[in-house]
């Protein structure tokens, strides 16, 4: 009886475990196999551009910024598939096919999604058909005038004309001038009227007969490129005149006694000429003043004397309009 109750005890045990072991997997499994719809957006892009016969279509793939590589895109034109491409790791993808006939064509490029990222589609319109050539660009006319013409040598060449195409004149526009004498190269720019100016500046030695100016106009997509020869003749350049040194000839009053030649003797009884005739008078003016000095000096000193000796008597002054040099009274 005992043994049967510890039987039942532990089936019961056993069950109450596998309960709570399945309710705790469960959940979990069911969460693992039920699958989650992809919530990232993808964006597609087409391009159809036609190259002679082909038909060119190319694309990316991304979702949030980022390429998705491997991804299965679907190429369809107008109504028929043409197949299926796969992007790279840049997510990007490229394909083409024979260019369709005249009209407007749809190619349209499709993506399924995937377990993370979205489906997208593309779609670019294009015209089919064989390319059209265009039509050719107007013919560019270049005149030009050499001035002056024969130039010299070391001197500057003017070179200034027209820029044209049908008879309308091109403004704005870069004219390139060279020339073979000296490899010289100047810049031009035409105005309002299709004019322009430039200087060449030639070298002055090796000159040749004849000198070749060459205009070039690079062109752009309204006007056709162009390119115009002018020639000039071209002289010796001018060889500057330089005045001789005048020397001034030497006076004709003036004598020059060789070196060789005996000096003349003077007289011990020929009288001598004052040379500085100011001397007697400023040597006048000099003894003047050193004797006046002396004089005052004299006075001077006979005045203090007779000022020390002198004793004031009651009621004297001294200065002048004193009593100085009467006698002295007894009182």
């Amino acid at each position: 009886m005992r043994s049967l109750r510890k039987l039942w005890g532990f089936a019961l045990a056993a069950t109450a475990l596998a309960l709570v072991m399945g309710c705790w997997l469960l959940p979990g499994r069911a969460d693992a196999t039920v699958p989650q719809a992809p919530n990232q957006p993808s964006v597609l892009t087409v391009s159809a551009s036609g190259s002679g016969s082909t038909l060119n279509i190319s694309g990316s793939l991304t979702a949030g910024g980022q390429p998705i590589s491997g991804a299965a895109i679907i190429i369809t034109l107008d109504t028929q598939t043409l197949g299926q491409v796969s992007t790279g790791g840049d997510g990007s993808y490229s394909t083409s096919t024979n260019l369709p006939g005249m009209g407007t064509h749809v190619v349209t490029a499709t993506f399924g999604g995937d377990k993370t990222n979205r489906q997208a589609s593309a779609m670019q319109r294009f015209a089919g058909g064989p390319p059209t050539s265009a039509p050719p660009a107007p013919t560019t006319v270049i005149t030009a005038q050499l001035s002056p013409n024969p130039v010299a040598a070391g001197s500057v060449l003017v070179v200034s004309g027209t820029l044209a195409s049908a008879g309308v004149p091109i403004d704005s526009a870069r004219v390139d001038i060279t020339c073979d004498f000296g490899s010289t190269t100047a810049l031009g720019v035409t105005d309002a009227s299709g004019a322009f100016t430039a200087n060449v500046a030639l070298p002055a030695t090796g000159q040749p007969s004849k000198l070749t100016v060459t205009v070039s106009y690079a062109g752009d997509n309204r006007f056709g490129a162009a390119r115009a020869t002018f020639q000039a003749s071209v002289t010796a350049a001018a060889t500057p005149s330089v005045a001789a040194p005048s020397i001034p000839p030497a006076p004709t009053g003036a004598s020059v006694t060789p070196a060789n030649s005996a000096p003349t003797p003077v007289s011990s009884s020929a009288a001598m000429t004052l040379q500085n005739a100011t001397t007697p008078a400023t040597a006048v003016g000099v003894v003047l003043g050193i004797v006046g000095v002396g004089a005052f000096t004299a006075l001077g000193v006979l005045w203090v004397l007779a000022w020390r000796r002198h004793d004031l008597l009651p009621g004297e002054r001294r200065g002048f309009g004193s009593d100085f040099g009467r006698r002295r009274r007894s009182a």
